[in-house]
């Protein structure tokens, strides 16, 4: 099980989608590759044909020094090989290259996943849970969350989440339990 949250963020062009940042608090490898097919599960529900599915960390290449690095590439590597499949996987990714052209061009940073990533895999539940508290708090989104990976889709929102913020957990649950 994992939780899946979805922003509506009044300057980014799509719904964003920054995971796990309510359920698994260290996930390993594996406990990352379930988070991401738990959630591109949810979105083929949803309509989606083949989410942008990003690996955050905060820098773009691979550093043996740096974990989240190791983790986005091997998961970009398990993407290439088909062992995750229904989305592209782009890693390691910093935020600002996910979801921004121009600094994404002006990194030289080319990737399907720049400036256009439907999902953001974060490397801990810490991680997690400040960008949606940012997104909400200080960029002005509408959030909904679920746990995802159950029977049945799960209600889970922050305990400072608006009533509006509560019905779109429930409808955005309901759709993805279609």
């Amino acid at each position: 099980m994992s939780h899946f949250t979805a922003f509506e963020v009044p300057s980014y062009h799509k719904l964003l989608l920054p995971v796990d940042g309510g359920m698994v608090t260290y996930p390993t490898l594996e406990q990352k590759k379930a988070i991401i097919e738990n959630t591109v599960g949810a979105l083929h529900t949803m309509g989606y044909d083949c989410p942008k599915v990003g690996i955050v960390a905060c820098v773009e290449k691979l550093n043996p020094k740096m974990p989240e690095t190791v983790e986005g590439d091997a998961l970009k590597q398990m993407n290439l090989r088909g062992e995750i499949t229904g989305c592209i996987i782009e890693g390691p990714i910093s935020y600002d290259c996910a979801v921004s052209k121009e600094i994404a061009d002006f990194k030289g940073f080319e990737s399907p996943c720049a400036s256009d990533c439907d999902v953001l895999v974060a490397p801990n539940i810490h991680a997690g849970n400040l960008m949606g508290k940012m997104l909400t708090v200080t960029a002005g989104a509408k959030m909904a969350g679920f746990i995802v990976g159950a029977k049945c889709p799960i209600g889970m929102v922050s305990r400072g989440s608006t009533p509006e913020e509560k019905y779109l957990s429930i409808v955005l649950a309901a759709a993805a339990a279609r």
